[in-house]
Formats: structure tokens, C-alpha cells, sequence
């Protein structure tokens, strides 16, 4: 299992050694080589023999992660006993094309049931009738690490007093009043909402941006106040990729010093029960955000260190 998570990881980041992948008239070339037939039935797809025999199917799905990454899996089932597994998609990009994707779900370095050898029905087949992948246990495992990530997140955030109320970043530190050293939130940053539009005629993006709020004297010794930008969460940023996974930007973090993060924008009631720690609805995600910068080392210049 600790093998399959680390594999299930790599995917964004890794990108696989493919074979060149063909489809015409439904017949399936690799490296230049007829090698099987590709049956399309519904949102399912047949692969047979070039002789036509029915070998396995190939439905494709995505599944998407609480660490904001969206994960492509196949389901393969036996045509001739409708058994069935899965398989983690570690094929080479495809562009547009969804029955390449679909090939190449099953002709790359860790799966090989197509070739530029042929089709290796014993090889696909064992694997079906075999020892079931439990894809569902897989992504609630991976998951499970997220969330307790999460976790550790958000209490190394409350171990700085630090909170996100109406955009407002806060920190409780010791201020004076009447005279009178007392414990109360101060201000120390913003999460600022905005929709952006990165290229003409697609529709504007969601943004959050989190900046660091503090003043200081000038050289003429008069209070400025300043703003300093540690990162912004992008819903999307049509047009960019990121340069670590060569995949468009979604559910990111950027940092002022390009740094990159995951983490979904958008959960289920079932995830937000999970997390109930960040408390209410209105600043889920402005804590989430805040939280991450935090415990990757990220600090507000009027912030105190416990």
C-alpha cells in the first residue's frame, strides 16, 4: 500500500515515458504497429482482438483529492466473466484526444497490457481476475494523510493565536489600554476576494490574496503603512501552468517567491465535517490559505512569535 501512495503522489509530478499512441477507423497503432481494435459502447470502451475478439473494457473516471489534485483511474473489467479492477492512470498526456487517454491508460511504464508488441490478453486478464487495487481504500488513505496534514496546519496556526474572522488576519498579543497591558487581537494581514480575468474572452477567475499589514517609520520618522503580498490562491489561471507538473494552474497556492501548493477550493459537506476545526463556513478556505503559508515558514511582518 505505501508503494501505491507513493506512486498515486507522483502522478502530478511525474510525467510518464509513453509510447506514440494511434486511433483510426478504431484500430488501435503503437510505434506504427496494428495492435487491437477499440470499440466505443456508451461511455465505455471495448478492446478486442484484431481478429475482433472481445478481450476487456476500459471505462475512464476521475476522482478528485482533498489535496486539491484531480486523479485519473480506469476501470477494466473482464469481458468474458464481467470481473473487474482498476488502475491508476499513469499515462503519458493526450492532449485532447479522450480514446488515446483511454489507451494510453494501459500502454505506459507501469501498465503494459498494449504494446508495440500486441495485446497481452494473459497479461490484462491475470491482472483483473487478480488481486483487487481497492481503489476506494487507495484515495481514502491518500485523503486521510491530507486531512491530518490539514490538521497540523491549522494548530500550528492557533499555536501562533493566530485566526481569520471577515477577511481580517488576527493575532492576540499583548496592546495597552488605559495604561494597562491586556491580551486582544490585533491586525496583522488581509484575505482579500477578487475576480480576475488572465486572458480575453474567458471568464474571470476566483482569487484569494493574502497580504501582510504593518507600519514603519519613514526616513523622516513618520508612520507608513505597508503592504507586502505573501501569496495568492487561484480557483484557475487560464493560461498558466505550473512549472513543477506542466499542468494548468487549479486549486493552487502561489507564493510571492513562486512557491506552489495544493489545496481544493471547493468541498464536499462530508470533507467540511472532517475539518469542522476551521469552524464556520464564511472563512473556511481564508483560514486554510493562511494556515498553509504559515506552516511552510511564511510570516506577517507585525506578527509575534510564541
Amino acid at each position: 500500500m505505501k508503494n501505491v501512495l507513493l506512486g498515486l503522489a507522483m502522478i502530478v509530478s511525474v510525467t510518464a515515458i509513453g509510447q506514440d499512441i494511434k486511433i483510426k477507423k478504431d484500430k488501435i497503432s503503437i510505434d506504427g504497429t496494428e495492435v487491437a481494435v477499440l470499440d466505443k459502447q456508451k461511455l465505455v470502451y471495448n478492446v478486442l482482438t484484431l481478429d475482433n475478439k472481445p478481450v476487456f473494457s476500459i471505462e475512464r473516471k476521475a476522482t478528485p483529492l482533498l489535496d486539491g489534485s484531480l486523479v485519473y483511474w480506469s476501470l477494466l473489467t473482464d469481458l468474458s466473466n464481467n470481473k473487474t479492477n482498476e488502475v491508476i492512470d499513469y499515462g503519458k498526456d493526450q492532449g485532447l484526444s479522450f480514446q488515446k487517454a483511454i489507451v494510453a491508460s494501459v500502454c505506459n511504464e507501469k501498465y503494459k497490457f498494449i504494446s508495440a508488441a500486441g495485446l497481452d490478453e494473459k497479461g490484462v486478464l491475470e491482472f483483473i481476475n487478480g488481486t483487487p487495487t481497492n481503489i476506494t481504500k487507495v484515495f481514502d488513505d491518500v485523503n486521510q494523510k491530507t486531512a491530518d496534514q490539514l490538521k497540523a496546519e491549522y494548530d500550528a496556526m492557533t499555536a501562533l493565536k493566530i485566526t481569520v474572522e471577515n477577511g481580517h488576519i488576527l493575532q492576540k498579543q499583548e496592546v495597552y489600554k488605559d495604561g494597562q497591558p491586556v491580551m486582544d487581537y490585533v491586525v496583522i494581514g488581509e484575505v482579500t476576494k477578487s475576480n480576475v480575468t488572465f486572458m480575453p474572452n474567458f471568464p474571470p477567475s476566483l482569487v484569494y490574496t493574502v497580504n501582510s499589514l504593518y507600519s514603519e517609520k519613514d526616513n523622516n520618522s513618520r508612520i507608513q503603512n505597508r503592504v507586502r503580498t505573501l501569496g495568492a490562491w487561484y480557483a484557475t489561471k487560464t493560461g498558466y501552468t505550473n512549472p513543477n507538473t506542466n499542468k494548468n494552474i487549479k486549486d493552487e497556492i502561489i507564493t510571492s517567491d513562486n512557491k506552489y501548493y495544493n489545496l481544493r477550493g471547493t468541498l464536499t459537506d462530508t470533507e467540511k465535517i472532517n475539518l469542522s476545526f476551521y469552524g464556520e463556513d464564511k472563512d473556511f478556505l481564508s483560514k486554510q490559505i493562511v494556515a498553509k503559508l504559515l506552516f511552510n515558514g511564511y510570516k506577517f511582518d507585525a506578527m509575534k512569535v510564541y
